[in-house]
């Protein structure tokens, strides 16, 4: 595996400590001499993770005054750099998450789902909705080769699904390509979110990956563009 660029490993650590409530929301973050003994890293490595996290509108700072946790935003930040469930993006802003209309079901795989997870086997179907405060925000299918799911899924599911399969198949994933598409009401799938969602969607189209470079599963994942704001930090050559 590659190595994580230590002002990720910081910038991740700082993220961790702000959603168990170690750092609270309107709270002043320690100074940088403390946050870099603490994380035992150079000062500019610090400043790196607290300039992402800035952009993340996770921290704000006050001239002056120094770094705060920020309030709750009324908007759920998905940066596309960093690979993490809907559901562990709710929790991170403060929001009360949990899924809705759970279905599981076996299909036969469009030509698509076949090409990308490099199997013409049936596929398993995980099909859920993910609400914050109550409100409807996100659906999405999982689509799993019927070989890998197997009986996985017997027992219902409910949870991370990046937990499920490290706990249950000893499976890690380690990335996913991620295409951004409109979506169209022809599409049976997608008039499925249109009318759980309403049309003011994105849809994310995602292969993911675990360490040995192997397709684990695909997924169509949805998502309110009132609510989810989309950000990836674009460099020049």
């Amino acid at each position: 595996m590659i190595k994580k660029l230590r002002y990720i490993e910081v910038k991740e650590a700082l993220e961790r400590s702000i959603r168990e409530g170690e750092l609270k929301p309107g709270e002043r973050l320690p100074s940088e001499p403390m946050l870099a003994k603490k994380f035992e890293v150079r000062r500019p490595t610090l400043r790196e993770a607290l300039k992402m996290l800035q952009r993340e509108k996770v921290l704000i700072s006050k001239n002056g005054v120094g770094t705060y946790v920020n309030q709750r935003p009324t908007g759920i930040l998905n940066p596309l750099s960093s690979l993490q469930s809907v559901g562990e993006m709710i929790k991170h802003v403060g929001y009360e998450e949990s899924e809705t209309d759970v279905k599981i079901y076996t299909r036969t795989p469009e030509a698509d789902w076949t090409d990308k997870l490099q199997t013409d086997e049936d596929v398993v179907v995980l099909e859920r909705t993910r609400t914050a405060d109550g409100n409807r925000v996100a659906f999405y299918y999982n689509i799993f080769p019927q070989s890998l799911a197997a009986e996985h899924f017997d027992d219902g599911f409910s949870g991370a699904i990046f937990d499920f399969l490290a706990e249950k198949l000893g499976i890690s994933i380690a990335y996913a390509l991620t295409e951004i598409s409109a979506v169209s009401s022809v599409n049976d799938m997608d008039r499925k979110a249109i009318e759980l969602l309403g049309s003011e969607i994105v849809v994310l189209k995602q292969l993911h990956f675990d360490e040995s470079e192997r397709p684990v599963f695909y997924s169509l994942d949805y998502l309110k563009t009132s609510i989810f704001k989309l950000l990836i930090k674009r460099e020049r050559e």
